[in-house]
């Protein structure tokens, strides 16, 4: 077996490539965070309205080809390049060259996907908020315009540092692709305390610490191939029968992932129909539920991917499943407790970490709404990512594409309906509603294609946990107040005391929550905490 792909092969070593995957990407969120602070308490509502619907646009192209159609279709032809051959030479060989045509092809297609966007950015947005009361404030559509422009340059490089970060990732490396965009909030945040007289649009400086920072993650995941001797070059090679391969199932691929891109995009067209601060809103609450997505979804279906692909390339379908069932109990162990806090703590964690300067307390109410109905879509949207990982694994594109069509479709006619009843509850509840619709289709489909579910060791597993959910409910719907009422006694009221009440209900709940299910011996506790164990005492 290629020495790569030893690394990628069992359970244990897929959590410990989810663990250092989500190790580098807490630094880059707790960045993240620091940033949307910053970011909250320096520019009005207007100002980051704009700068969250210029961001979107470069966001959708690279989530809809880079962070997504590329990854899937390239990862497992890559990966059955590295298994196919007994020598690893040659197999090393046919990889690079296969590599290199992509990155080829991809070079050419994005920068000319990029100098479009450039031209044709004006009358993109504007015909996105068409007849939108967002469109109506001249200043703000074309604020929105400007930013928008050097974003797009962004696409380019988040791109390549995709593209990169697929070929790491099936190679075993985990940890720096995944720390490289803390240098784009470093930069960021940076960007922000330098004098606003500098530029005509004072968020414009957003834009250049986003620039710098992605340039600096290209470099950082350009070295690291270096190093594994897989830098990409340029070839002109686009006849091989693995380029045809890929080819086959990049366009299904770029609808598969295209769902939740066109719901991104969806959803920034209908919350121009709501309030000024709406796009504000929805994004904070979305910047909040990637932090555990991320961290716990991402990482486990990143490296899901390599390892999955390499068992379905060899015909190991027993090992696949087991796998991946594995790692999705583990998943739902991870991910319930944190949808848990999101529906409780909403508000303080909001108003620790934003309230400040211009995000005043109305932002901070409207947040945490958005945050308490995205606790749901925090399961959905996690169990999806990992289901649908697996059909990507098996090197079936189509049907994800089709589930992600009839998920787009449903949005679009069930979210006005939502909308004019409930306003922005609406806009955010359609959004939950319809990605359940589509975990579900996945869910079906998933014994026809990829194999046994093993649903009844999930369930019963699910029910061992849910005493444990229940009472860990019940201590966050009460410990946050129960803390702060005990520091009034010790302190004056105010953030620090909040901050304080906030961290002791997080530690005390980890704490909570991973000592009851150890003590109930419950598997996946015993194999996380064990992981976390051995990784601390190297």
């Amino acid at each position: 077996m290629n020495e790569f792909l030893k690394k990628q092969s069992g359970s244990k070593q897929v959590a410990k490539s989810a663990i250092l995957m989500s190790t580098g990407t807490f630094v880059s969120r707790i960045l993240g965070l620091v940033r949307d602070m910053v970011i909250g308490a320096f520019f009005s509502r207007m100002e980051t309205d704009a700068f969250f619907v210029a961001f979107r646009v470069p966001n959708f192209f690279r989530r809809f080809l880079g962070e997504g159609a590329l990854s899937i279709s390239f990862i497992p032809v890559f990966i059955h390049c590295l298994s196919r051959s007994s020598q690893e030479e040659e197999s090393q060989r046919r990889a690079k060259n296969f590599m290199n045509s992509v990155y080829t092809i991809l070079l050419v297609f994005i920068s000319v996907l990029t100098v479009v966007g450039l031209i044709y950015m004006d009358p993109l947005l504007r015909s996105l908020f068409a007849d939108t009361p967002f469109s109506a404030i001249e200043e703000k559509i074309q604020m929105a315009v400007v930013m928008a422009r050097w974003l797009f340059l962004y696409f380019f490089l988040v791109t390549l540092y995709a593209y990169f970060m697929g070929v790491a990732n099936a190679l075993g490396s985990f940890f720096i692709p995944a720390v490289a965009p803390a240098f784009v909030n470093l930069f960021i945040i940076i960007f922000s305390f330098l004098p606003k007289s500098m530029v005509s649009i004072p968020p414009l400086l957003l834009c250049w610490g986003v620039l710098t920072g992605g340039i600096v993650q290209v470099i950082i995941t350009a070295v690291l191939l270096f190093r594994l001797g897989f830098l990409p070059g340029i070839s002109f090679h686009f006849s091989g029968a693995d380029l045809r391969l890929m080819g086959s199932r990049f366009l299904p691929g770029v609808f598969g992932v295209g769902g939740f891109a066109f719901i991104g995009l969806l959803n920034l067209y209908f919350a121009g129909w709501l309030e000024e601060g709406t796009h504000t809103y929805i994004y904070y609450g979305d910047r909040l539920l990637e932090l555990p997505r991320s961290l716990i979804a991402i990482s486990i279906g990143t490296a899901l991917l390599p390892g999955l692909s390499h068992f379905a390339a060899i015909g190991e379908r027993n090992r696949l499943l087991t796998v991946a069932a594995d790692q999705r109990d583990m998943l739902l162990f991870l991910i319930l407790p944190c949808a848990l806090a999101f529906y409780y703590l909403g508000l303080p964690i909001v108003e620790v970490l934003f309230q400040r300067g211009k995000f005043d307390t109305l932002t901070s109410e409207k947040t945490a709404l958005v945050l308490k109905i995205y606790s749901i879509l925090l399961i959905s949207s996690s169990l999806a990512r990992v289901l649908a990982t697996c059909f990507y694994a098996v090197r079936n594109t189509w049907y994800p594409a089709i589930c992600s069509f009839l998920y787009v479709v449903f949005h679009w006619f069930f979210t006005p309906y939502m909308m004019d009843h409930f306003g922005l509850e609406g806009l955010v509840g359609a959004t939950v509603i319809s990605n359940c619709f589509f975990t579900i289709l996945l869910m079906i489909a998933y014994p026809f294609f990829i194999g046994s579910f093993y649903l009844l060791r999930t369930v019963k597993r699910l029910l061992f946990l849910f005493p444990l959910l229940i009472g860990f409910a019940v201590y966050l719907s009460f410990s946050f107040g129960f803390y702060t009422k005990i520091l009034t006694y010790l302190m004056k009221e105010g953030q620090l005391m909040n901050l304080l009440a906030l961290l002791l209900v997080i530690i005390s709940s980890i704490v909570l929550y991973f000592g009851g299910s150890a003590g109930l011996r419950l598997p996946q506790a015993v194999d996380f905490l064990g992981l976390i164990k051995k990784r601390m005492t190297r």
